[in-house]
């Protein structure tokens, strides 16, 4: 199953997380937290190794059903990392391996990016990079 099929079911077509206006958009509707429960599901990550890239535990995220639209973008930008990486290593099990392996370029883990929405970002930008044959 790919990263962005479970999302069809919260109303998330396949590119709207390749635009900024439409991740914003869904957002702003609100994020429903089962999304991210399937969203775990899929990538099979537990609750508890996802939970050291939020800024809430995950204690929080389970009294509510619906997020905020700042932890909803944030959700959002996570998992459109992980739909290009998997686009990228053409399936998510060998994205996660690189994420969790020290990488020169970035000087850390990636995974340690994936934080923060700028560290977010840091990550797609480096695999469209290396996608292009580009490494620095």
């Amino acid at each position: 199953m790919k990263v962005e099929e479970p999302l069809a079911i919260y109303g998330i077509k396949k590119n709207d997380l390749d635009s900024d206006i439409e991740l914003i958009n869904h957002a702003r509707s609100g994020v429903q937290t089962k999304m991210l429960w399937d969203f775990l599901k899929v990538i099979k990550t537990s609750k508890s190794d996802f939970e050291e890239l939020l800024p809430y535990s995950l204690k929080t995220f389970s009294r509510k059903s619906t997020l905020d639209e700042s932890m909803g973008e944030r959700i959002l930008t996570i998992i459109r990392v992980f739909k290009v990486g998997e686009e990228f290593f053409g399936d998510v099990a060998p994205f996660k391996d690189w994420i969790n392996r020290y990488n020169p370029i970035l000087g850390d883990c990636p995974k340690n990016y994936l934080k923060t929405t700028t560290g977010c970002q840091v990550i797609i930008d480096t695999l469209g990079r290396a996608a292009h044959g580009v490494m620095a």
